[in-house]
């Protein structure tokens, strides 16, 4: 038993219960990644943000590419209780200011120097605080239908925590300890003055229940409806008090006031300092996470209200190398209320690397984004936006999308240099979304380079998709495999159009296995638009030059 000068010290831990890792602490690296830019996470990361404290936090979960299937599983089954429980969303989300407020005030965040009526004021309402959001936290827990082991261990704890004789004694001591503070409304001043009237010394004369009033009117105070005139009414007007210590009149007067109110503190210090230690740490560690799945399982319940499916991933383990999703939108899309088309992906043995093929703003880049931003919500812990999914996490999602120039020595070397970097980081493992890689040299040059990259992309044996406007280089996978040895078959994917009735092609934004478009496409194009060579020639009528 802990003693200090003879009193017992009381600890009313709470155990370190998270609800993003089984273990209760983070495990290996944390955050930041080069590919949040190219898969445009901002719109997801800004819904999954309940107040600008938590960005921070929320920018770190979704970087951070969870591996550990038992940790993703973890974070699904808290998020489930949530969806399932929509009123534990909405008292989570109440219970959010007030924690922050807990944090505001905690001693972890740096003491300065102050008398010692305001630290116990301080720690009083602390302890106040401590105690009721315990109580709350409690009764929303205890009133869920729970399944997740996380939120079934917090329950547990806060559970024991209510019942225990400490923490009960601390809730019934609280208000008679707040009492002889709050009792404290004003002080007595005696001031002497010299023969002509000028204050010369004062005093304090007594310590009063009630505040004191400026001067009132007459019918003031016979009317005397306002609160404020129950209090003491002065002879003259109120005057503040400046907040700078050094620019107060009578300063030894307000020491002699620090001093009298510091003997009215005492026993109320004494009486919290037995209360060493509280769970106030354990429950601002909650208030990050809480405020994580309170914001993702409404965003997901709104978007659900407009129509957008949401899935719970099922896993595959890593080694399996499988993306698997069927009716898949863009999250960022739907997220700004944007027209979004839902499409397949199947990333696995019967193939791992697709060539995306089809129309500029046919879909290509936002169908990348697509699979890009699912991978980071199944490895956060999320649903994703389709009907099912199946996904093995990856190890790191490698994006090479168009970039602006910035080396002298042209676009093509600071291609190729930022290639080099996806290769030396690419395992059989990762994610590689390659956005119309090469764009800046000739077809010609293009397609020789890309034959290379996704043979070596090949080797490694990394789920790929590289969207890209050479239909000549999806017309050559079968050379492409046969360049390099590997397990990772290679096919042909295309963004849908359709021809309209003049002629013109019309995107439909649909992802689809299918051979490109090439040559036949081009044909249509001019055959609807009379420029092919039958039509010309027939045009001419047969002229010969003269």
């Amino acid at each position: 038993m802990n003693k200090v000068m003879g009193r017992k010290l009381i600890a009313l831990d709470i155990p370190l219960v998270s609800l993003l890792w089984p273990e209760g602490r983070p495990q290996g690296d944390q955050g930041g990644a080069s590919w949040e830019g190219d898969l445009g996470l901002g719109d997801l990361s800004a819904a999954l943000t309940a107040a600008a404290r938590y960005s921070g936090h929320v920018k770190q979960v979704l970087t951070t590419l969870i591996q550990d299937p038992a940790v993703i599983e973890w974070r699904q089954a808290v998020l489930a209780d949530f969806l399932n429980n929509p009123a534990l969303v909405e008292a989570a989300g109440e219970l959010l200011p007030r924690l922050a407020h807990l944090q505001t005030g905690n001693a972890m965040l740096g003491r300065r120097q102050r008398n010692l009526l305001l630290d116990t004021a301080d720690h009083l309402a602390e302890l106040e605080a401590f105690v009721a959001i315990v109580q709350d936290l409690q009764a929303i827990l205890s009133k869920a239908q729970l399944e997740s082991a996380a939120l079934r261990q917090l329950a547990t704890a806060m559970g024991r925590l209510v019942d225990e004789p400490d923490f009960q004694t601390l809730r019934d001591e609280l208000p008679g300890l707040r009492q002889p503070l709050e009792q404290v409304r004003s002080l007595t001043v005696g001031i002497n003055l010299d023969l002509e009237l000028k204050p010369i010394s004062a005093v304090l004369l007594a310590i009063n229940g009630m505040k004191f009033s400026g001067k009132v009117s007459w019918l003031e105070r016979v009317l005397g409806a306002d609160d404020a005139l129950m209090d003491e009414v002065g002879l003259a007007r109120l005057h503040g008090v400046p907040d700078d210590p050094n620019q107060r009149p009578l300063s030894q007067l307000f020491q002699d006031m620090d001093q009298l109110l510091t003997q009215v503190a005492q026993p109320i210090s004494k009486a919290l300092g037995r209360y060493a230690r509280t769970g106030s740490g354990a429950l601002v560690y909650l208030e990050y996470e809480l405020a994580y799945f309170t914001a993702a399982a409404r965003m997901i319940r709104e978007m659900e209200e407009r129509g957008v499916v949401f899935c719970r991933p099922m896993i595959a383990g890593a080694a399996e190398r499988v993306c698997a999703i069927e009716g898949l939108v863009n999250v960022g899309l739907a997220l700004r209320k944007q027209a979004v088309v839902a499409n397949d992906v199947l990333l696995g043995d019967e193939g791992r690397i697709a060539v995306l093929t089809g129309p500029n703003s046919g879909g290509k880049t936002t169908y990348l984004r697509s699979v890009g931003l699912a991978q980071v919500m199944f490895q956060a812990g999320l649903y994703v936006p389709a009907r099912t999914a199946r996904m093995s996490p990856v190890d790191t999602i490698l994006t090479h999308f168009q970039a602006l120039e910035t080396r002298q020595d042209g676009r093509l070397a600071e291609e190729a240099g930022r290639l080099r970097k996806i290769f030396e980081q690419a395992t059989a493992t990762s994610l590689v979304l390659l956005n119309e890689t090469f764009s800046s040299t000739s077809s010609g040059e293009a397609v020789y380079l890309a034959h290379d990259v996704l043979a070596g992309l090949r080797v490694i044996g990394a789920r790929v998709i590289y969207a890209t406007h050479l239909n000549e280089l999806a017309e050559r996978l079968d050379e492409i495999m046969a360049a390099a040895e590997g397990d990772c078959v290679l096919f042909s994917l295309v963004a849908g159009v359709e021809m309209g009735a003049e002629g013109e092609a019309k995107p439909t934004y649909r992802i689809q296995r299918g051979e490109p478009l090439g040559r036949s496409y081009a044909r249509e194009i001019a055959r609807r638009h009379g420029i092919s060579l039958e039509q010309i020639l027939a045009g001419r009528g047969g002229n010969k030059q003269s």
